[in-house]
């Protein structure tokens, strides 16, 4: 039940935001990788859901910047991947072939979620 709260809420908070929010950005026009910024906080992964690109390189530039949470690492369960998250540095996570649908990734206790959306 808190999940789905959770998710109502970055749903509504990011529609809010707008559809062509700046979540993801493409740094000219070539086959460069987008950027996609990632805060670990004491609500957990911000933001928890972002619209990316479909199919295009990605680069998930993640900053941990709590030590109040169990958001000490970043497992993607469909990649079979997990990352650790010092605190207060900067971790890139480079995902070459893109999302081509959606994506989701979680602490490592399953606590707390986010997703990236393929578009």
């Amino acid at each position: 039940m808190k999940i789905a709260i959770r998710y109502a809420g970055a749903l509504a908070l990011s529609v809010l935001m707008g559809c062509g929010g700046q979540s993801a950005k493409n740094s000219g026009g070539s086959a460069q990788s987008n950027e996609v910024q990632i805060t670990v906080t004491d609500r957990g992964f911000e933001p928890a859901v972002t619209k990316v690109p479909a199919t295009k390189p990605l680069t998930l530039v993640i900053t941990r910047k709590t030590d109040q949470t169990c958001a000490t690492e970043m497992v993607f369960p469909a990649l079979n991947r997990r990352i650790d998250l010092p605190l207060n540095h900067t971790v890139r996570f480079e995902i070459p072939g893109g999302v081509s649908d959606t994506l989701n990734y979680e602490c490592g206790m399953s606590m707390i979620k986010g997703m990236l959306v393929a578009e």
